[in-house]
């Protein structure tokens, strides 16, 4: 069975055939000034052990690829403690206690991350929101990161937000 869509609001055709989809970008005058950069991609996997800090555990994939850019795909684990940064707080918030991973999503580079976590503790309450360095994994932690090997990430100031924001450029070749 073939599939084909055409979704002209964000330039992408969307096709599907024997189990395989793929988007293509048609244009990106629809998108206006946002930044929309292609890469290919090498999935990359860590299961990190009791007592790993979460984010160094993430960090220990991009030395070895040697890539700059990468995104988390999936997490699945428990933390004893999770270290919190809520919106327009200055300071993190410590969790303690064992907390299972719902989610864990975002972007990194050798020098910055933006990842936001879920959690739910033992008594079926959900929190999260940006992680911080200092969260520690309980049993354990598996990992999957998408490397995009042709990108970079960076930050800049944005007139619009007022913050400095993700930026995303091409990756010069090495000479």
């Amino acid at each position: 069975m073939h599939l084909e869509c055409l979704m002209p609001r964000w330039g992408c055709l969307v096709q599907s055939s024997a189990g395989r989809v793929r988007v293509t970008s048609r244009s990106s005058s629809s998108f206006g000034d946002t930044q929309v950069m292609h890469s290919g991609g090498v999935f990359a996997a860590v299961r990190l052990l009791p007592g790993d800090e979460l984010i160094a555990g993430l960090r220990c994939l991009q030395p070895d690829t040697g890539n700059e850019a990468m995104t988390v795909v999936t997490c699945a684990g428990r933390l004893r403690s999770a270290n919190i940064g809520h919106a327009d707080v200055n300071c993190g918030r410590l969790y303690e206690g064992r907390s299972e991973i719902v989610s864990l999503a975002g972007t990194m580079d050798r020098h910055h991350r933006h990842l936001h976590i879920s959690n739910v503790d033992t008594e079926g309450e959900v929190f999260g929101a940006h992680l911080l360095p200092g969260s520690a994994v309980c049993t354990t932690a598996g990992i999957v990161a998408l490397i995009l090997p042709d990108l970079s990430f960076g930050r800049a100031p944005c007139d619009r937000s007022g913050f400095d924001e993700r930026t995303i450029t091409k990756r010069k070749a090495e000479a």
